[in-house]
């Protein structure tokens, strides 16, 4: 399941464009429902108000609210395919995106384009090569501040990652807060 918090998260504001160029619009819909799940309460977020109701309720409001009618088709897809995918999570799944969601808010403007950039490169990797960054990742996190870029260039860490891999983990390192009691958890694996 990809529910992630990484991808770009600045929701455009929600109106309709002219059919000019259609193929944009796909475009722009697509990104946008795919941001939709993680728009902050303060910005409203029709994704989070839905995916908190249940869902009969959550037909309810997709088939009755102005403000999810006055979306695309596009749009409207793919805010009730992250639904489905929600609705099959685990409370404990749930939960990991939330807490996800929270550590993402709380990054400054600058992580966030940081970590924007990152994911994507993260996410293409092969499965164990992901994992053996997260493995990294989860030792640089727990490391205190003064040390982590010593491990970033040691000599272990020459030898087991590639130059591309070292250049994640480096802006890895750039998200961590420099307080280890307030180090995230991993950017987990999206097919988690």
């Amino acid at each position: 399941m990809a529910i992630s918090v990484f991808p770009a998260i600045n929701l455009a504001q929600d109106r309709r464009e002219p059919e000019t160029n259609p193929p944009q619009r796909m475009e722009r819909e697509q990104r946008e429902g795919n941001q939709a799940q993680t728009r902050g309460p303060a910005g409203g977020g029709v994704f989070r108000r839905l995916r908190e109701l249940p869902p009969a309720e959550q037909r309810r409001f997709m088939e009755t609210n102005p403000e999810f009618q006055n979306f695309g088709p596009m749009r409207q897809q793919l805010i009730r395919e992250r639904l489905r995918q929600w609705n099959s999570m685990t409370p404990q799944e749930k939960e990991r995106i939330r807490q996800r969601e929270e550590i993402f808010e709380s990054l400054s403007p600058a992580q966030r384009r940081e970590a924007r950039e990152i994911f994507p490169q993260w996410r293409d990797l092969p499965a164990g090569r992901r994992q053996a960054l997260m493995v990294a990742f989860r030792h640089l996190r727990d490391l205190p501040p003064n040390q982590r870029q010593a491990f970033l260039e040691s000599q272990h860490v020459r030898e087991e990652f590639s130059p591309h891999e070292r250049d994640i983990l480096q802006g890895l390192n750039g998200l961590l807060p420099s307080s280890p009691a307030k180090a995230p958890e991993s950017p987990d694996s999206p097919d988690e």
